[in-house]
């Protein structure tokens, strides 16, 4: 009888160490696919922006566009966790000008976060030129070349979105992607 009683103190003292460790790994595991599913979803947001603004190219509402593609991409997220949104002309090497990384910049980068996934294009005023308070005025789209003569330019765009983790172990993370194509060209006579 005594050993029985211990056998049973003894399964009870394996369940209370191994039972948390089975809650972690499946709640580990389970964040691993958030991450993952989070993870496809801004680099499809990122590549839906860039090929809308590659096709919009030197129009008006080039950002806006891509502003509007990636508002349905990222439609799972709250507009608050996405962090930034920055439409950017790349460097020689295909990386992203350093002064992109927090502002707009002159002839460089336009510089959005979540707030302005709701923009329309009425937002982006101006047909012919950018309005000075344009959100899109540092680097206004007209102002890019598309021509094929010239050799149009390359175009990027870097999203970056909060991954709130579910499981306190795992922490918050930021979720990023960048893409880059060219601009699609214009053929004039």
């Amino acid at each position: 009888m005594r050993s029985r009683g211990r056998q049973r103190g003894a399964v009870i003292v394996e369940v209370a160490l191994v039972i948390p460790l089975l809650i972690m790994l499946t709640m580990g595991m389970a964040e691993v696919g958030f991450i993952v599913r989070d993870t496809q979803t801004v680099v499809a947001a990122s590549q839906a922006g860039t090929r809308s603004v590659a096709t919009a190219g030197d129009t008006r509402l080039a950002d806006s566009s891509a502003l509007s593609s990636m508002a349905a991409a990222l439609n799972d997220f709250d507009p608050n966790d996405v962090e930034r949104i920055i439409i950017f002309k790349p460097e020689a090497d295909g990386s992203m000008p350093i002064l992109c990384q927090t502002a707009a910049v002159n002839g460089l980068c336009n510089y959005y976060d979540g707030s302005d996934l709701s923009l329309t294009a009425a937002d982006f005023t101006g047909s012919s030129n950018c309005n000075p308070t344009a959100p899109d005025a540092p680097w206004c789209p007209i102002d890019r070349e598309t021509s094929q003569g010239v050799g149009p330019d390359w175009i990027g765009i870097r999203v970056e979105v909060k991954h709130e983790s579910f499981a306190p172990f795992m922490g918050d993370r930021t979720i990023s992607d960048t893409t880059i194509m060219r601009l699609e060209p214009r053929f004039e006579p």
